[in-house]
């Protein structure tokens, strides 16, 4: 199932009821598929890097 998150694209594939893909793509470009731990570990970087402080403590609360 393809999720549209603002100008990009997140899909999961599950294999038996659990999550072994995630897969993301921007603006058109090509899917990129990462295991749901790399994908993870991505988006807390990306909050690390790019989030202000606010952001921050809020999102990391999510990602708990």
């Amino acid at each position: 199932m393809t999720h549209a998150v603002g100008p990009y694209s997140v899909e999961e594939r599950t294999v038996h009821g659990e999550t072994r893909w995630v897969a993301i793509r921007a603006r058109g470009a090509e899917w990129s598929w990462l295991t749901p731990e790399e994908a993870a570990e991505i988006g807390r970087a990306w909050v690390e890097r790019y989030a202000g402080p606010k952001e921050r403590s809020t999102r990391a609360v999510v990602a708990e």
